[in-house]
């Protein structure tokens, strides 16, 4: 009996065997290993898909936000009372300004782009930004603040909002739509622009420093950022195509009010 107990122990602890049971082993975990891949792989897809989405969104949004910065740089340094009859308007025109109009040609596509579907609305500085005209948009209001001597503050004048309702271009190109105010799946969102009278108060002028009369432009963005991957399970969370709305405000000389002289 002692001996056919060795000779089965022998016979498993024998190099063969051994092999084949370290096979076993090992065809096991590939096995294991396969299965665990096959459930997380899906996942490190989404979320690579995810991530890839986000910084093409966050890198539109950038190139939206640099786009108002340098319209309200333009715009600060102009004229806001200079206007033209919109049939007059030409982004190409340098004897032709118009201080809404030409404000928004700089979120036209460059001179010679293949972007240029208008040749009123071309030769500005937007390369990647293609403007969709029937619900992209583009708002510029100036402002004017004046003392108010009822509550002694500097405030937003009267007749300060220049024009009363800002100024868009969906409107004053032709169409009429005001797409600024409605999201890109073409519902109402709003109804004034983002800056108004109250918040140029609420805000701008809550700082220490404004203690004398100013004038300002704000310049806002309203695009509709479509997903480039498309992907349907990301399509069901994020809205495809969401609204990105980015604005910028700058000081404006010019609308800044002139003392009345004494006589």
């Amino acid at each position: 009996m002692h001996l056919l107990s060795s000779m089965a122990t022998n016979l498993v602890n024998s190099t063969p065997l051994r092999g084949f049971y370290t096979k076993l082993r090992a065809t096991g975990k590939r096995g294991q290993s396969f299965v665990e891949l096959a459930l997380v792989l899906p996942v490190l897809i989404i979320m690579l898909a995810g991530m890839t989405e986000v910084a093409f969104f966050v890198g539109r949004y950038l190139d939206a936000l640099d786009l108002t910065r340098e319209a309200a740089r333009f715009a600060s340094v102009r004229l806001y009372t200079a206007t033209l009859p919109s049939a007059q308007y030409d982004c190409s025109n340098a004897n032709a300004f118009d201080f809404y109009y030409d404000t928004s040609c700089i979120f036209s596509p460059p001179a010679n782009s293949p972007s240029c579907v208008s040749a009123q609305f071309c030769n500005g500085f937007n390369p990647y930004l293609t403007m969709d005209l029937a619900h992209d948009d583009i708002v510029i209001t100036a402002f004017t603040t004046d003392y108010n001597q009822a509550d002694g503050k500097i405030e937003v004048a009267p007749n300060g909002v220049h024009p009363a309702n800002g100024w868009a271009f969906s409107t004053n190109t032709g169409n009429g739509t005001d797409n600024w105010k409605y999201d890109c799946q073409g519902n109402v969102v709003t109804s004034t622009p983002y800056y108004t009278a109250a918040r140029v108060n609420a805000t701008l002028l809550q700082s220490a420093d404004i203690t004398t009369n100013k004038g300002f432009v704000a310049v806002e963005f309203y695009y509709c950022y479509h997903q480039v991957l498309n992907l349907p399970i990301i399509s069901n969370i994020v809205p495809n195509p969401a609204r990105i709305h980015v604005y910028t405000v700058m000081p404006l000389p010019s609308a800044q009010p002139t003392p009345t002289p004494q006589s």
